[in-house]
């Protein structure tokens, strides 16, 4: 059975790719976003696709929404235990991040029996998997440093901070460092809870303990951990919208 593995994370992406080629599967290919995902899925047309949903500028549903080739779909994604529960009871299949191997190998298995018994369906089963992925949101930020992939909640995430063109994500615990360029940070965190303040910081607005203004009118944040971040020229127009 053949299969492309669609996922941002280089590391995820290589975990992925030897653990389904272990379970006997041919990896056409591992795409790193959705554009490129969609050109190697009609392409290469393989029986079953690995498919992230966070992709970065788009999504895996915005793959799934302009690809032709229509395979079998399992999700490898990091949803809250209710919104996976929902998505158990009618995807063609999640993998859970991170993954295990008992968990791929019952997805798989899944994907051979639906492939001998109901291939007709094929086509239903991917609508089905968008219509109810679209109304589930994602609770989980996914930091790679160093040898470690680490799954943190997005609400434990005070703020974060470019370094050197890494970022640094600060929680009530610990700060971490990640390769990943700040603005790829803004794009995959949820846009309703993070707010960019500065050309070098994203914060957690629901962290946010007290916005400061000086004479000059220059504004400054005050966060839940204490530190005090700068607010930029540019930026000053988002946090007026949070004092209304």
């Amino acid at each position: 059975m053949t299969c492309v593995i669609v996922e941002d994370e280089k590391l995820l992406a290589m975990l992925l790719e030897k653990m389904v080629k272990e379970e006997g599967l041919e990896v056409l290919g591992v795409a790193k976003d959705a554009e490129e995902a969609i050109k190697m899925i009609d392409e290469k047309k393989p029986k079953v696709v690995f498919l992230d949903i966070n992709l970065g500028e788009h999504d895996g549903f915005y793959v799934l929404q302009r690809i032709n080739h229509k395979p079998y779909v399992i999700f490898t994604t990091a949803y809250s235990e209710y919104a996976v529960k929902a998505f158990e009871e009618n995807a063609v299949d999640y993998l859970l991040k991170p993954i295990k191997k008992e968990r791929l190998r019952e997805a798989i298995e899944r994907v051979r029996k639906l492939s001998t018994f109901e291939k007709a369906n094929v086509a239903d089963n991917i609508q089905r998997v968008k219509e109810l992925a679209q109304k589930l949101k994602t609770d989980k930020f996914i930091v790679e440093t160093g040898d470690e992939i680490v799954f943190l909640n997005v609400d434990e995430i005070i703020f974060l901070t470019s370094d050197e063109g890494e970022t640094v994500v600060v929680t009530k615990d610990s700060k971490m460092k990640t390769k990943m360029p700040l603005k790829d940070c803004e794009i995959k965190l949820p846009h309703e809870n993070f707010l960019r303040v500065h050309k070098s910081y994203i914060v957690n607005v629901e962290k946010i303990k007290k916005i400061i203004r000086n004479y000059f009118g220059s504004f400054a944040l005050e966060l839940s951990n204490g530190d005090i971040i700068p607010v930029g020229r540019n930026y000053k127009d988002s946090i007026k919208k949070l004092l209304e």
